[in-house]
């Protein structure tokens, strides 16, 4: 390691390479500032160093400038030269020393008081985490779906809703919801169909990053949706009310069942599982799978593999918990294959929605989580354990 001659050292710029600074262009700042040292020639005056979470998330990416005790919040790389300069806007200061003390910048939050723990009994709060869709009604059906889900969860735990992507609350701000609301446990719940990469990976990984911000609060980890029983039964009822009498012998029906499709293989051969039980409770030729992206078969491949095994009515079955741009984009599909096919019967059911049997099993989910048995935990360990393998930043890009 270099060892630096700091004798004419007048400033230290300290860096933050966070985790959260670093998904938002920490490395770029890093540079800038340093450029703008080296173009100037203050390497011999001004030290940078680049630092851990310095937790001040909100105000992404930070700079400290030690000792004047000034704490920046860099989003451009105007700010970032200028730091250098002592020459920032006033907008993009979090902290500033005024006569010996630390002033917050008005449009900057308060914050949590670092490891306050709260009086009186412990807190618990349960923080539910949906997909999120770029389609804004997605994400409210699955807001409006907690909201429906509360009259049936003890009225003393704090309930939250966040997004892993494209909505808002994201996790990190949903975590900081109940944090701030005084949650002493934080039992995260997964509203996800199937067991893959977000929950295998993406939610662990934010939740092994809050832990390093409140090391005072107990996380908890819920398991997804997968196989589950209640699942059948709520893939039944969207038959039927196509018309299709779930009690009877359809000799030349087929079912497909479309899910959103991805890059597990454990997943995939889930839905192929969910897909064999379904046939077995009903009478029909097949159940074919089929998937939106990712992987295949296509749906048009399923489409064609229903009507070469000699299907005369097909049923597309939507394995998608709310609406979306796939759902948007699936029910498109269907108009077009009742055009091209016009001598085949071609229905498309409802996704899940706000199915009763969803809140049974999620509600499943939740106390499996709370009673300390839920599977998730130990998709805890194994992040940990891939994470101490192969490196791995909390933030999630699509």
């Amino acid at each position: 390691m270099t060892t630096w001659n700091l004798t004419q050292m007048q400033r230290h710029l300290l860096i933050c390479n966070g985790a959260t600074c670093m998904s938002a262009g920490a490395e770029e700042v890093t540079t800038q500032i340093r450029d703008e040292i080296r173009k100037n020639r203050l390497d011999e005056h001004i030290h940078t160093s680049r630092t851990r979470c310095n937790g001040r998330c909100k105000d992404k990416c930070v700079v400290i400038d030690y000792p004047k005790g000034t704490w920046y919040s860099v989003q451009q790389e105007e700010t970032a030269r200028s730091i250098v300069h002592e020459a920032v806007k006033e907008e993009s200061i979090i902290y500033s020393m005024e006569h010996g003390e630390r002033k917050r910048n008005e449009n900057r939050i308060k914050g949590i008081d670092k490891y306050k723990k709260g009086k009186g009994p412990m807190k618990k709060a349960v923080l539910f985490v949906g997909h999120g869709s770029r389609m804004e009604a997605g994400n409210n059906e699955v807001r409006r779906f907690i909201d429906q889900m509360r009259n049936d969860i003890d009225p003393a735990l704090l309930v939250e809703t966040c997004f892993l992507e494209f909505a808002s609350p994201n996790i990190e701000d949903g975590i900081q919801l109940c944090a701030e609301k005084g949650a002493d446990e934080i039992h995260v719940i997964p509203i996800i169909l199937l067991h893959a990469g977000h929950s295998k990976l993406h939610i662990p990984a934010e939740i092994e990053h809050a832990k390093e911000h409140f090391p005072d609060i107990q996380f908890t980890y819920g398991q997804t949706i997968g196989v589950h029983e209640e699942v059948l039964e709520i893939l039944k009822s969207r038959l039927a009310e196509t018309g299709f009498d779930v009690n009877q012998t359809h000799e030349d029906t087929a079912i497909l069942l479309i899910g959103r499709g991805g890059s597990d293989p454990y997943a995939n051969a889930d839905f192929y599982k969910i897909s064999r039980l379904l046939w077995e409770k009903l009478n029909v030729s097949s159940v074919e799978c089929a998937f939106m992206g990712v992987t295949m078969p296509t749906v048009n491949d399923g489409i064609d593999r229903c009507i070469k095994l000699g299907a005369k009515r097909i049923i597309m079955l939507p394995y998608f918990l709310f609406t979306g741009i796939l759902m948007e984009r699936m029910n498109k599909m269907a108009e077009q294959f009742k055009e091209t096919y016009s001598h085949i019967s071609i229905d498309i059911a409802e996704y899940f929605g706000y199915h009763p049997k969803l809140r049974t099993v999620l509600l499943e989910r939740m106390n499996q989580a709370l009673d300390g048995t839920s599977t998730g935990m130990q998709d805890l360990e194994n992040f940990r354990k891939y994470a101490e393998e192969h490196g791995y930043e909390h933030h999630h890009h699509h």
